[in-house]
């Protein structure tokens, strides 16, 4: 039984060290690559809001001083008296000359409060390409001229980007930014380079305004948690290439609880094991930190073990270190220090996601069926 823990510990650390050289060729594609000047369509920026995030204003003046030619924003509200639309108001006199406007909907029929939202918006676009990117990002001048230009192969349906957490000052906010760094980007780019399944984050999306209408628009994501996931899968069913771009665009967690980290990646791991399947049980070999515990456990706190266990924590550190860096994250002693504490909390959030499908969601409970699909409580589990 020992020597299966130390095995099973071994290829966890491989399965980061993995993590980090599919992470490694994602980034080092995206510096090499020339954005192409000369591929410049007009996009219509989608921004769904609700109440007020960590630094919007910042985040939103991001968005008015991309390096690009031709662009609206649409922010999209679902109430007059949202708190965000003041900062949205701030937005349009810092920038009179930006393209800017304001779309306050009252569409409820999908079970996605965040697709609802964006749904009145995206009828008003007026441009070829839509961009839909969260009210957290901020985005760095180049970014939309970058994104555009893997659209010069035709074959491409659907861009998204790598994300990584930045401005973590609570230790919620920490642990949040330390697990999108690490683990999560981690994944994308490992299912991405190693198995040719592009996941798709729902932080930075573009695509052509003409094949997301053929495929149905935001209408057919609007009763699924994984909306941006299952944007990625109807445009491959429909024979377009979705493109994970190594350059990352960040979201701003600044004072995040650790309250809402666990109730926030609860949620995604319930939708992820309703997308996967059995295959989410392979998500845990990716945790050596919860993988030591047993080991230790099984071998009565032995100096070997001891010794095992302090390389390996030695290890992971280090490989959590060098993927700050790799997307260019400072590296902070404080933040790196937590990852014990992180990933054992994602361990047992992990392990939830086998007892509850339901979901609380901007004050509605929700119950995941298969694929992500969005249930009421009270209705029948599609199985």
């Amino acid at each position: 039984m020992i020597l299966i823990l130390e095995f099973l510990v071994a290829a966890s650390l491989s399965a980061c060290l993995l993590q980090l050289y599919c992470a490694w060729r994602s980034v080092r594609q995206a510096r090499r690559k020339n954005r192409g000047e000369d591929f410049t369509p007009p996009v219509s920026i989608l921004k769904p809001l609700k109440g007020i995030d960590d630094r919007l204003l910042d985040n939103l003046a991001s968005f008015c001083r991309l390096d690009y030619p031709k662009y609206e924003i649409l922010f999209c509200l679902q109430s007059p008296n949202d708190p965000a639309l003041r900062v949205v108001n701030k937005v349009r006199e810092i920038f009179p000359d930006r393209e800017i406007s304001v779309v306050i909907g009252d569409f409820h029929a999908g079970m996605n409060p965040k697709v609802n939202n964006m749904i009145p918006g995206y009828a008003k676009a007026r441009y070829p390409y839509v961009l839909i990117s969260d009210s957290n990002v901020s985005a760095k001048p180049g970014y939309l001229l970058e994104a555009t230009s893997h659209f010069r192969d035709p074959r491409v349906g659907l861009v998204n980007h790598l994300v990584r957490g930045v401005g973590g000052r609570s230790t919620g906010a920490r642990l949040d930014n330390g697990h999108l760094n690490t683990f999560i980007l981690g994944s994308v780019c490992l299912l991405d380079r190693m198995f040719g399944m592009p996941c798709v984050v729902g932080k930075s999306m573009l695509m052509r305004k003409r094949d997301l209408d053929a495929l149905g628009g935001l209408h057919a994501v609007m009763d699924f948690l994984a909306e941006d996931y299952t944007l990625g899968r109807l445009f491959l069913r429909a024979g377009k290439r979705v493109v994970i771009s190594g350059q990352p665009v960040d979201a701003v967690n600044v004072y995040r609880g650790v309250r809402q980290f666990l109730s926030r990646h609860a949620r995604w791991n319930r939708m992820r094991i309703s997308i996967a399947g059995p295959a989410y049980l392979l998500e845990i070999l990716t945790n050596p930190f919860f993988l030591l515990i047993p080991l230790m456990a099984g071998s009565g706190g032995s100096r070997e073990s001891l010794y095992v266990a302090g390389f390996v924590a030695l290890c992971k550190l280090g490989l959590d270190a060098a993927m700050h860096a790799l997307v260019g994250v400072p590296v902070r002693l404080r933040e790196i220090a937590l990852g014990p504490l992180r990933d054992l909390l994602a361990a047992g959030i992990w392990f939830s996601a086998f007892f509850s499908r339901k979901v609380e969601w901007r004050g509605r409970t929700l119950r995941i069926s298969r694929g992500s699909r969005l249930v009421p409580v009270d209705a029948e589990v599609v199985a």
